[in-house]
């Protein structure tokens, strides 16, 4: 029975693809309809659960209620009850048999058309346990558990996006969430990135493409509208870093889409760890940057706590947050947390 739910998620993962993209972009762009989300998750949902209730209801399997579709129903719709039944029969299966990762994240999938979202985040995390690391299922649950949290992507949700695309880093639906959640927090620049890299991997000329280029452009305008924004002098409480990466001309051609760019302050004397962290996309040079308190890694370690900091910059290719060989770095020399106007450069390679 798992080969065939494998060769079952294949088909769906197929029809998917093709239906899928011209309508989860527009969600996931800054202004999307209410009408174009549901849409988009319509057809997520009610393809591979409608199929899998013709199945249950026309296929022989053990634990298919006899009712599953009933008499006088239309085969190609989907009832409410239907879906029901399928996630009646899934619960029951998963009892006897609760290390099926598939049948869980067709459980999730199954509570997501009812509506109940919290037991579809139960049901996705325990798919999750068993079969940590698949983007698509992450990226799936992410999108509910913003559901459930007030549609904010912000916390668990944002967690979720970026095991997706450590998973996959050119995964379409873990791109749109993301740059989605970095649009809600008006980073728009990591938002820009994202969807930039989206951009790369939809068909050209698509209503796809034409969606991705419409978030993209008012990505761009709020951004330029921010960084007109001036900042204001420091004071003597001010303990924003902030300024601009250059890279270094010779090294242009290492840098691919996809790559990472971290950029980061840490105590000139005592810990190494950072007082404060900025993770984003790589996109145009130079790339403006703010370190600040709400950057913090905890509590106890901060800006506003020490007298003195470097900054250090590097480009990721693996997205890992280690130093990896081959990584694309800089750093500042010593300087008082508040300084503005900063200008660094990434001019060499990790070891």
């Amino acid at each position: 029975m798992t080969v065939f739910w494998v060769v079952v998620a294949l088909f769906l993962l197929g029809a998917l693809l093709l239906l899928i993209p011209p309508l989860w972009v527009v969600p996931a762009g800054p202004a999307a309809p209410p009408a174009a989300r549901r849409s988009a998750l319509a057809v997520a949902l009610f393809v591979p659960v409608g199929s899998v209730a013709t199945y249950l209801a026309l296929g022989s399997p053990p634990s298919a209620p006899a009712a599953a579709v009933p008499a006088g129903t239309p085969r190609h719709e989907v009832t409410p009850a239907q879906i029901q039944a399928v996630a009646s029969a899934l619960a029951d299966r998963l009892k006897a048999d609760p290390a099926d990762a598939e049948g869980w994240a067709m459980l999730a999938r199954s509570y997501t058309a009812l509506g109940r979202y919290r037991d579809a985040v139960a049901a996705f995390r325990r798919a999750d346990e068993l079969r940590p690391g698949q983007p698509g299922l992450l990226a799936d649950h992410a999108d509910v558990a913003a559901v459930v949290q007030g549609r904010r992507l912000s916390g668990e949700p944002a967690r979720l996006i970026q095991r997706a695309l450590d998973a996959d880093p050119r995964h379409p639906k873990a791109l749109a969430l993301a740059g989605s959640a970095a649009f809600e927090a008006r980073d728009y620049a990591a938002a820009r990135g994202y969807w930039e890299r989206l951009a790369l991997i939809v068909p050209p000329g698509s209503a796809t493409a034409r969606s991705v280029q419409g978030s993209l452009a008012e990505a761009r305008r709020l951004e330029g509208l921010a960084l007109a924004d001036v900042a204001p002098p420091a004071t003597a409480g001010g303990t924003a870093l902030t300024g601009e990466v250059a890279l270094a001309p010779e090294l242009k051609g290492r840098v691919a889409p996809g790559d990472t760019l971290f950029v980061f302050a840490r105590a000139v004397q005592g810990s190494r760890l950072p007082l404060a962290i900025l993770r984003r996309p790589v996109g145009d040079w130079p790339a403006p940057f703010r370190l600040d308190d709400s950057l913090a890694m905890s509590p106890e370690l901060r800006l506003s706590g020490v007298t003195q900091v470097v900054i250090g910059v590097r480009v990721s290719r693996s997205g890992n947050a280690t130093p990896q060989p081959g990584d694309l770095v800089g750093q500042s020399a010593p300087l008082a947390p508040g300084a503005t106007g900063l200008r660094l450069r990434i001019d060499a390679v990790q070891p």
